[in-house]
């Protein structure tokens, strides 16, 4: 029998959350998928607290850190913004459904996926603010967006991923092409020193 990795449990979980939600992951059902024995499952994972643990870490690291860090690479606001509209429908829609539900009655999957929605919105904030967006308009715009993907998420099952990215692009389209000064990030060059008038000079 083929050896499974401690992943391929952790994404198959995934597409477990998004096909029968929370109710159908259990070890059984992800060893019969797998076609391995429990044998294979407790080899990397202790029991089910443990396994839930890893799964929740897996995604925020996956779909949310490793996102964010691929985001910070593009330098230029534009291109970052289509790079984060491309991942933003490209998420595991349902899947992420299915874990907003759960949290709803598992107080640790309920603070991953809080913890994963603040950080993508702090990214987002940062990303508008190299628009040339002051601070608060630069959240506000991140808060929406995020809004408007939760709200898809647990309105539509599928999610209407055109119809996701139609009002994602809604949200860029009358920003200004970039800073109209040397504010990058929220933070201002500082200006630089002046020498001392002449006459001054001893």
């Amino acid at each position: 029998m083929a050896r499974v990795s401690r992943s391929a449990y952790l994404e198959s979980a995934l597409d477990v959350l998004a096909q029968a939600g929370s109710e159908g992951l259990t070890v059984a059902g992800l060893c019969s998928r797998l076609g391995v024995t429990k044998g294979s499952f407790y080899h990397h994972f202790a029991g089910m607290p443990e396994f839930v643990t890893a799964l929740l870490e897996f995604w925020e690291d996956q779909r949310s850190q490793r996102l964010i860090a691929a985001s910070r690479a593009e330098p230029d606001p534009r291109a970052r913004y289509r790079l984060l509209l491309g991942i933003a429908v490209g998420l595991p829609h349902a899947a992420e459904a299915s874990l907003r539900a759960w949290g709803r009655s598992n107080a640790e999957v309920r603070a991953v996926v809080a913890r994963v929605d603040e950080a993508r919105e702090r990214h987002l904030t940062e990303s508008m603010m190299m628009f040339g967006l002051p601070a608060e308009r630069a959240r506000l715009r991140a808060r929406i967006a995020i809004a408007v993907l939760v709200g898809a998420q647990q309105r539509e099952d599928p999610v209407d991923v055109d119809g996701l990215r139609a009002m994602l692009e809604e949200l860029s389209a009358e920003l200004p092409e970039g800073p109209s000064d040397e504010t990058y990030l929220g933070v201002c060059s500082a200006p630089a020193t002046q020498p001392p008038p002449k006459g001054n000079r001893r």
